[in-house]
Parts: C-alpha cells; structure tokens; sequence
C-alpha cells in the first residue's frame, strides 16, 4: 500500500543522521533540473502543499509529524486572437478577388489563449452594405471551404451576420470559420469593392482585461471583370495518383514527428512508420473570374517540414511527378522547388475551372510539440499574372490561404531508476520489468524489524512533452503488512495526486527532465530476525500515456533485529501462508473464507485472534484490500469490527483485549456500497496488531485473507471515515476530522451522533465532544457547531457533511496509554442508511509535535499576506503568490530534540522572487542549543538546527511564498 497523507506519527526509527545531513539530502537531491515547470495551471486546477517536521522524542526516537492539507484553487484567466489580433483593430486579414455573381471565402481563426472554456459571439457587417449575402460556416478541418451546407449565420445586404455563442476550450483551443461573401451580380467595374469587420466577444467579459475585451479585424474583397483566384491548403488523401501512379503515404493532420534520419525523395510505397511521419498536402486552386488568366502561387513550408523531393503531382497529369528543377513538367505548368518553398505557375487556368498540386512532406524530428513549426499559410497572387511571372521568378504573391496546420503531438518515455542513474541506463528492457544493472538497483544493507528503510530513486522524463508519472510500488518479496510510503527527494514531505486520478505522482516534469524521489518501506515488526533479503518493484507509469510504464527494483538484504495469530475457526486452517490457510504467519494467497452478500448489506466473518505470547495483550483491529497496512478498501466499502457473535447492527469496537495463552473472538462486517456491481470474489485483508509491545519488545502482529462475493445491488447506504490516530499530551486534546457521505442512491433520513470512549477510558476521565464543520477547513473554530442533539437530515445522494471530533485526556494519564474513541452515525426512520462508523486512536506522550499550515493569498507578489493566515481554501489568479506558514508545536509535557520543519514548492508553482521578510522566514519559541535556521533551494524549504530542545509549548514557525504559474 503507498500511503499518500501520513498519519500524524510515523513509525518510529532511530535516527540515522543529523538535521545538518537531512538538511543536505534534502538541498542535495531535490527535483531535477526540469522538475519546477513554470507552466500556467488550467482554471480550476487545485495546488494542494502539505508540510512536515522531524524531531526526537524523550526515548531518543526519530517521529515525523504531517500538517493538514492547504490548497488553493487556480481562478480562470480570459485571453483570447482573432486571426493575428487581440483588440479591435482595421489590420485587413484576407484580400479576396471575384468576379460580379461569384462567392468568394474568407478563412479566420478564433483562438481562446486564456486557461479555461468560454464561449464567443461573432459578428460579420459589410462595411458600405455591399454584399448581395454574407454567411459564416463552420469550418473544423481549417482547409478554407464550408463544412456544409449549412451556415451558422446569414445576412442580406445592410444586416449584420451573427455567429450564436460558440465554446471554445482554454489553453489555445480554436475556432475556425470561412465567412461567404456574395457578390451582386449586378456589380460592375472592378478594383477595390467592399470591405467587412469581423468581430469576436467573449461570453464572460468579466474574465478579460481591455483592450482583449473584443477583437476585430477586416476581409477585402476586390471586383474583376478578369481572372479571379483563390486558393486553399488542406491535409489528406488527393484524389489523383501518386507520383507514378503509387499510392500516397497516410495523411493525417496530426500525429508524432520523426524520430530519426528519413528518406525525403519519393520512391514506391513510401510511409509512415514508428521513427518517420509524414503527410500530404494539398493546394487547390480555382478561378471564380470572368475570364481565363494565368496562376502563380509560393507555398514556402515550415521549419518543421521538409519537402520529400519528387512527390508533386498537379490534376492535370495524374500520377505524373512534377519536375522540382528546371524543365521536366508536363505542358501547362511550371513547377520549381527552391530549399523548402515551392513555386507554382499554371499558363492557364480556364474560368470556373478547379485544379490542385498535391504533394508529401517530412514531420521533422525538430517539429516543435503543438502546431507552431508546422503551421503555414501558402501565397498567391489572386488576378492574371504577366508571362514575366515563372517558378523561378515568382515574386511576391499578394494573397494568403487558410492557414494549415499539423498538431505535433508528443511521444512519451519515462525511465525510474537508482538516484543516480541516468534515463539511458534506467531505462528497462522489458517495460515494467527492472533492467538488472545497477542503475535500476537500490540496495540497503539491512533494516529494523518494525522499523523502515528509505531508497532514493530518479524518475526521468524522456518523451517530447511535459509529463507527469503516477508511482505504485509492488510489495514483491517484502513481508506481507510492508507499507510503502512516497516522498519528495527531501524523504519527509508526501508525494500528492497532483493529476486527480487518484494516485501519488511526481507532479509535472519537463521534457528531458527529472525529479528525484524517495520510497519508504516500513517492514512490520513481527518481520523474523536474520529473514531476507526483501525485493519491492517501483513503477512509472506515464499519465500523458498509460501504456509507457518503466520500473527499478528496491532490495534490503537482512532483517537484524508471531506471537499473535488471526484465524476463521478456533483451530485455524492449513498454513497461514499457503494456499488458504491462516494458521500461522499470513496471509495466505488464497482467501480462507469466501462469504456471498448483496451490494450495500454487510457480511459477517468469524475472527479468533490468540495471544501465543507470555503476556496479555491488547490488539487493534484492521482491514484493507490489499496486504500493505494501514491499508485502504475498494471504493464505498466498510468494515465495522463487532464482538462475538454480533451482527452488522451490533457496535462497533477498534480492539480486542487477550490474555496470555488465551484466544479471544471478533466479528467483521464487510459492507459493499449500494452501487457495487457483480464482483466474484474480492479480497479482504484482516489484520490484528498488539497496541503494546511483545515480551520481544516490539509490536507483533498478523494478517489473514478472505473474500466476498456480491451479488446484486441495494439503494441505502452510508460511510463515516475515516479511521485516525493521534497524540496528545495529559490533559490536552487532540481534534479528527470525519466525513459523513451519502453512498448509496437514495436519500439518508435523520441521524444521531455519537462518539464513544469504552467505559473504562471514561472511568478515568476520557471525554468527547463533536462538531459539524461549517466552513470545512478540519479545524473547530467559531462558525462551528456543537452537536447536542439528532440532526434532521436529510443526507442527500452523494452529499457528505463534515464532522469534528475532540478528545480530551485526563491530566492524570500516563504517557503510552490509549484511548479509541468510536463514532457512529446511526440513521432512522425512513431512508435510514444504517449506522456507519469510525475509529480514533489517541496515544497520550509527554514530548508531541503538532504541525499547522494555514496559507494567506499575496496578490502583489511582495511577500507580504493580504490577509489572516487560515487552512480554508484560497482561489487565486496565475501570476498571484500564496504566502504558507507552517507551525510546529510541542504540545506535550516534555522537551523535544532537534526539530526540523520540511516543506516543497507545490506543482504549477515556483518560490516567490519576494520572499517574506528574513526575520520572519524561520522563528521561534522555547527553543534552546542550535538556533533554528532558514534554507531554500528551487524546490523546497526547511526551518531546523542540528542540535536543539524544544520546550513544553515551544514553538518552530516555518513562512514562504510562492508564485502560481502563469
């Protein structure tokens, strides 16, 4: 399992490094040289940060403590050109000849530049009202002509044709549209005619800043009683043979460019492949005149293009390649290739006479990714050019056609490795199998049953495009309960979803770059001494293209460092690891008990749990669905621990005390959502872990399989979650955050809250109080709500409602003893979804880290905060800064040692080039030795010494700034 938000307190190890050397790891391997894309963020994007500080406790054992989560949502941005403007403007874009009765188009391009969708209206007015009609189409494709027949606007003589709202998505998404412009027939003379504005608004104008509240330019058009042409550019398959009657390569209008050195002359058969791209233009050209004329055009192609020598072919001679050089084509044309331009004369043109000049070219292996090498309009002249005017004195043609485009799009390679490697020695042979060199190796001598070990790891970037890898971590060899947890290179702040998929990812990385990470194993503590050695597998998979996947082996070589065993029957089954059987060390490969159920009814399983140790125990009881605890279930799924012989409805308990040599029995109800489908046995992990140590001296635990069947689908159903743990000091408290969420498909009725401490916690003095979190930042505060009473309801389908939930600890409470509070939300009456429940865990200390981040919006970017530091969420603009502070506090009755906070520049932002002032960057109170210091580099900040003591109340405060991405 890979734990993304850590509990409060980690597993404790002992330290291996002072805080100078963590310091050094965490300024010496930080992302990679790419790893900060300063790339703006889609509106709506979240940059969720979250801290963490390092200290030893009284006993001399190193804790890492998380803070809450803060995150601010990126607000929508408008920008937006028209053709080649932002702003209204008399620039004329398109001149246009055509003959009295003819209808001549012109090809324009709506651009949405901003960070988010937004519609846009369009407008198109004549000038002096000369135009007989004017219709806008659509025009998808961009080849200059109608997508149809159908057009999204008309008007007659002095109307004024209007485009209704058309979306368009942010991030330089495109509308393309020719305007149709009919000219009298009745029109007479020739020269200049008429001219129009075209004008694009944006729907939500409060998005945009003047003068880009509107754009404008103009078309042209000029009347002849001579030849009239115009010519437009598209991609695709001609509708004439190929150079010696061969077929023509595969055209499409976007696709990978060319990786390596490739042919550019035609032969027979010639197309794309997995290292060459290419595609087929074609120019078509007509002439809508009032006489024959002769036709010149240049199309001089893009620097991510290469003409592939010998594939023109003009109509007029099918399957005939046209001549590049002087001489050699067929009579009526003369065509000339001069380095990547390609000039065209026809002797000829017939009026209402359409021809075209097809031909291939290379995607160079330096296309830039998107449209911006490979992206050009060809020029021609619209009227009769004089016989002074050939292929090889072409000239200036005055005219342009519809710009058209080839989308490179990016190919994508990722490589995971050993920190250091290199993408070219990481990278493996078999995808998703490590390549067996040591670049794809981390190797540690050894680590402490119950303890854990860290690898520093390198993910590579090496597509074509900006990347993000989602990491997973098999278990492989490891003892089953290892958990995996993901860090930043520092190996203390938590790698996010940066993505919303859902998985732990590197964030964005740059094409050619890297980031470097560190995975945690945290190996149980029943692990035997001397076992091993244990290989876990990391993999990358690329989020640009899930099937790019890459993988590096971690291995530790020996364990230097059970006496509890969980079964179904009171005997137990076979071996605990094998096959199904649980007696013994588990889990086993294959479940012990299968139960059948419905969807959103709970199933029970029998659980013995028997103490084998020479001291009484208590054990905490767990579940997950897959070997790695604390674990997680399939999406919506519960399980409520119960006593012996209870039933789904009985109470909830988290614990089972056992005495010596005696077996003590649970019950488990697997609840499946409403929502569940069919699913033939999926497997449930159940694991007992002493809350104590063994007589060993260390936690012992062990885990089983079983599985449930569902069968069909029921309609009501709730979840409380989730299940925590934390410290706190005699006679403090400690608050948890729940969410109540309405899982099935029907309406949860009213419900009771309730938190429970057992009754012997409570003899002592052990207290609870819940809330309902109003403004929903995990923190009780004034706006909140004391719950006193049942709550009406009702939940609706989907809703949640947020909860908080105080523990307090008598004064007298001695440091080590727990409390497990039990909250239960109990639905009645009609739409009643049960009674969901959750766990908190409570551990008093006498040395207690707590860790704060709150955030303040800085819109100036000067370092300074706008407001009150909060934990609510923030919605700013890119190119605004977010000011973080992150306060450590000892809330326990004993000093603490070296205190460190860590912390790392979220994705879609870099730090601020204004800081907070230096007095206030790193501060604090109650500390005493090694004053706490400052550091930074472009990735990450800490506050720490590497020797000092921090006082009962003290205080560490970590400030900094950053700027979103824009």
């Amino acid at each position: 399992m890979i734990s993304t938000l850590p509990t409060r307190r980690g597993i404790g190890f002992k330290p291996t490094v002072s805080w100078a050397g963590a310091a050094a790891l965490t300024l010496g391997f930080l992302f990679g040289s790419s790893a900060a894309l300063a790339a703006a963020p889609p509106a709506n994007t979240v940059i969720g940060n979250q801290a963490s500080a390092t200290y030893s406790d009284s006993a001399g054992t190193t804790q890492l403590a998380t803070s809450n989560l803060v995150q601010t949502t990126v607000q929508q941005v408008g920008s937006f050109t028209l053709d080649s403007v932002n702003q209204v403007t008399t620039t004329i874009v398109n001149t246009k000849i055509g003959a009295a009765g003819s209808i001549v188009y012109a090809p324009h391009t709506l651009t949405n530049t901003g960070n988010g969708t937004d519609t846009f209206t369009l407008t198109v007015d004549a000038d002096a009202d000369k135009f007989s009609k004017v219709e806008v189409y659509a025009d998808a494709n961009g080849d200059g002509v109608p997508d149809g027949t159908t057009p999204l606007c008309t008007a007659a003589a002095a109307g004024v044709c209007s485009v209704p709202a058309q979306s368009v998505a942010g991030n330089n998404g495109v509308f393309r549209f020719v305007v149709a412009y009919t000219i009298p027939g009745t029109a007479n003379g020739a020269g200049a005619f008429e001219t129009a504005t075209i004008t694009a608004t944006p729907g939500t104008t409060a998005l945009y800043t003047a003068p880009n509240t509107s754009a404008a330019d103009k078309d042209q058009v000029t009347l002849t009683t001579d030849a009239a042409f115009n010519v437009t550019k598209s991609i695709g398959i001609p509708s004439v043979a190929g150079p010696g009657n061969g077929a023509w390569p595969t055209a499409t209008s976007g696709g990978p460019r060319s990786t390596a050195a490739c042919a550019t002359t035609w032969s027979a058969g010639l197309a794309s492949s997995a290292t060459c791209q290419y595609t087929v233009y074609t120019l078509t050209f007509n002439n809508t005149g009032g006489a024959p004329g002769r036709f010149a055009m240049s199309d001089a192609l893009p620097s991510g293009m290469t003409y592939v020598a010998g594939s023109a072919v003009w109509s007029s001679a099918p399957g005939t390649a046209l001549g590049d050089g002087v001489g050699g084509d067929p009579a009526g044309i003369d065509f000339q290739v001069s380095g990547n331009t390609l000039n065209t004369v026809v002797a000829a043109l017939g009026q209402n006479v359409t021809q075209t000049v097809s031909f291939v070219v290379l995607v160079n292996s330096n296309a830039a990714i998107g449209t911006s090498t490979t992206t050009n309009v060809a020029k021609f002249e619209p009227a009769n050019v004089p016989l002074t005017i050939t292929a090889a004195a072409i000239g200036t043609p005055g005219s342009s056609t519809n710009p058209s485009a080839y989308t490179v799009v990016a190919s994508y390679s990722i490589a995971v490795g050993t920190n250091p490697s290199t993408a070219a020695t990481a990278v493996d042979t078999t995808p998703g199998t490590p390549n067996g060199t040591a670049a794809d190796l981390t190797t540690r001598p050894s680590v402490v049953a119950g303890g854990s070990v860290k690898f520093a790891q390198s993910v590579f970037n090496a597509g074509t495009g900006t990347d993000t890898v989602n990491l997973t971590v098999a278990a492989g060899t490891f003892p089953a309960g290892t958990t995996f947890v993901l860090f930043a290179a520092d190996g203390v702040t938590p790698l996010l979803d940066t993505t919303g998929d859902g998985v732990p990812d590197t964030g964005p990385i740059a094409a050619g770059g890297s980031v470097n990470i560190v995975v945690q194993a945290n190996v149980p503590s029943a692990t035997a001494v001397g076992a091993g050695p244990f290989a876990a597998t990391v993999t990358g998979r690329s989020a640009g293209d899930a099937t790019k996947i890459d993988a590096t082996l971690d291995r530790v070589t020996i364990v230097v460092g059970s006496l509890v065993d969980l079964t179904n029957t009171a005997a137990g089954t076979g071996t605990g690891s094998v096959a199904d059987g649980d007696l013994g060390p588990g889990p086993s490969p294959l479940p012990t008990s299968t139960n059948a159920t419905a969807a959103g009814t709970g199933t029970v399983f029998a659980l013995f749990v028997k103490n084998n140790d020479s001291v009484n125990n208590t054990y905490s009881l767990a579940a997950s669905q897959s070997t790695s605890f604390p674990g997680t279930l399939p999406t919506g799924w519960t399980v409520k621990f119960v006593a012996s012989g209870g039933t789904c409805a009985s109470a909830a308990i988290t614990s089972v005390a056992v005495n010596a040599g005696a077996q003590g029995q649970v019950a488990a109800c697997v609840t499946p959502p409403a929502t569940q489908s069919p699913v033939t046995a999926q497997k449930v992990y159940f694991q007992v872990q002493s809350t104590a140590v063994a007589s060993t001296g260390v936690i012992v635990s062990d885990t089983k399989t079983d599985a449930v069947t569902v069968t069909a689908a029921l309609v009501s159903s709730a979840t409380l979650t989730p299940n925590n743990s934390g410290q706190l000091a005699p006679g403090g408290t400690v608050v948890y955050p729940h969410t109540l969420t309405n899982t099935g498909n029907q309406s949860c009725g009213a419900y009771t809250l309730t938190a429970t401490v057992p009754a012997a916690d409570a003899s002592l003095g052990w207290t609870t109080a819940i809330y309902l979190d109003v403004n929903g930042d995990g923190q009780i505060d004034a706006g909140d709500t004391l719950v006193t009473g049942p709550q009406a309801g009702p939940l609706a389908v989907g809703a949640s409602q947020k909860l908080l939930v105080r523990v307090f600890a008598p004064g007298g409470a001695s440091a080590g003893a727990t409390d497990t509070t039990t909250v239960t939300a109990t639905f009645s009456g009609p739409g009643g979804c049960g009674a969901p429940s959750a766990t908190d865990i409570s551990t008093v200390i006498t040395g207690q880290i707590r860790v704060l981040k709150t955030q303040a919006a800085d819109v100036a970017c000067d370092g300074t905060a706008d407001g009150a530091f909060a934990a609510a969420p923030l919605s700013l603009k890119p190119g605004q800064c977010i000011v973080y502070k992150v306060v450590a506090t000892n809330e326990g009755t004993s000093p603490v040692a070296n205190i460190a906070i860590n912390d790392a520049v979220p994705a879609y932002t870099s730090l601020s080039a204004t800081q907070p002032t230096a007095a206030t960057q790193c501060t604090s109170t109650g500390v005493s030795g090694t004053a706490l210091v400052y550091a930074q580099t472009a990735t990450a900040v800490s506050c720490g010494s590497a020797s000092n003591s921090v006082a009962p109340s003290g205080t560490a405060t970590l400030t900094f700034a950053v700027k979103i991405n824009q």
